[in-house]
């Protein structure tokens, strides 16, 4: 099965909680150690905010300001935001590792301080603060983050590249929402030749011939909820291994993945959730099939309303970018069904989901064009003796 997410890491903002500590003055900016190469800009003293973010900046507002100056992008991040826990999920939109919650322990168990000293969050970059806003934010800058080859965020090891052009790679643009950061990035990657020279396209390579290799990354940055969801057992599954149990080995514990649904009225029998699951249909979809897939997603209401709700999974069109410019399928918070130009005879339904709860923030389906020659081979074969209409082919729609 094709794996949609390339990894999940953890984007701590902890960096910055000194300098919040108090009113920021420049014999007070903290130093900053020496970078790694190729990795970190040069320490520097934060500069007056309207010298950073000067009138040419494109700015738009959401859970972080984003700023563009001509070809750099500034993140400018309110205090309130500060040491809180975001989810960054990175996928390849055209053509997971630590920091994870892997291990856990209750944290009011002694072995916790263990477990967190065990577990330390790794530093993917450090940005020095380029400005304090007017309320006390901090503006850093972050083109180097999207444009390159951070070994966490990076496309090379699943394209069998040797390494990352940047004269050949750019930022396409950041979009910002309340909760949630969305960027995308076209990165061109050198790759290595196949074996014996073979030009053919290879598996391991996403089908890509040797040489060059250009796609385009999706970043998505997703505030995790401030009260998480109370975890359940079950399938599929968000593991853990909980060193603070009383058993006399760590115990892996497994958490359901599953949607956060709660009744606007938790007295009524049958009530509608505060938050439906809602399913936006691909405008790529052929317009013939896009009405059972709807059909299909509302099928399920009948399930929901077993367990007391109403009106609990929606299925809509995709707004017209006349209707919102701003929406997008790659927007970490809309799932969508996807319609894909492949051969592959197969359909599948990656999620991304809170680690700490198994809480889904995000669940596409995504089909490949060829499953309807494979639905059409399992009903000839399986239906074929029972009903007429499976007797002949092509199949009636």
């Amino acid at each position: 099965m094709m794996k949609r997410t390339m990894m999940i890491v953890l984007f701590c903002l902890c960096a910055f909680s000194v300098s919040f500590a108090q009113e920021p003055t420049p014999a007070e900016t903290p130093q900053i150690g020496p970078p790694r190469p190729g990795l970190t800009p040069p320490s520097q003293e934060p500069q007056p905010y309207e010298k950073v973010i000067t009138k040419d900046a494109k700015s738009k507002k959401g859970v972080f300001t984003v700023h563009q100056i001509k070809d750099k992008y500034y993140y400018e991040i309110p205090k309130d935001e500060v040491n809180k826990e975001f989810l960054w999920n990175t996928r390849i939109a055209k053509t997971t590792l630590e920091v994870d919650y892997g291990v856990v322990a209750d944290p009011r168990a002694p072995i916790s301080l263990a477990v967190k000293a065990a577990n330390n969050d790794a530093i993917l970059m450090s940005f020095p603060v380029a400005a304090f806003g007017p309320n006390g934010s901090a503006v850093i800058e972050v083109t180097r983050l999207f444009s390159t080859d951070v070994f966490e965020l990076s496309a090379r090891q699943r394209l069998n590249a040797t390494m990352m052009d940047a004269t050949r790679s750019y930022i396409d643009r950041i979009s910002a929402y309340p909760e949630n950061i969305e960027v995308e990035a076209t990165h061109t990657y050198s790759r290595m030749p196949s074996p014996a020279g073979l030009t053919a396209p290879t598996a391991a390579a996403g089908g890509m011939r040797p040489g060059s290799a250009t796609v385009v990354l999706h970043h998505s940055m997703v505030k995790l909820p401030e009260k998480p969801m109370m975890p359940r057992l079950g399938y599929f599954t968000a593991n853990t291994i909980d060193y603070s149990r009383d058993e006399h080995r760590a115990q892996r514990v497994r958490y359901i993945d599953r949607w956060r649904l709660e009744k606007k009225d938790p007295t009524a029998e049958l009530s509608e959730p505060i938050k439906p699951i809602v399913y936006y249909i691909d405008p790529a979809t052929p317009a013939k099939w896009a009405p059972w897939l709807k059909r299909g997603v509302e099928d399920w209401q009948k399930a929901f309303e077993a367990a007391g709700f109403k009106n609990a999974i929606i299925a809509r069109d995709a707004p017209t970018r006349a209707q919102d410019p701003d929406f997008s399928v790659e927007d970490v918070r809309y799932s969508v069904i996807r319609w894909l130009p492949s051969t592959i005879e197969n359909a599948v339904g990656p999620n991304i989901h809170d680690p700490r709860t198994g809480e889904v923030l995000n669940a596409d389906i995504m089909f490949y064009h060829n499953i309807m020659n494979l639905q059409r081979d399992w009903y000839f074969i399986q239906v074929g003796a029972l009903d007429p209409r499976a007797q002949r082919l092509p199949l009636p729609d």
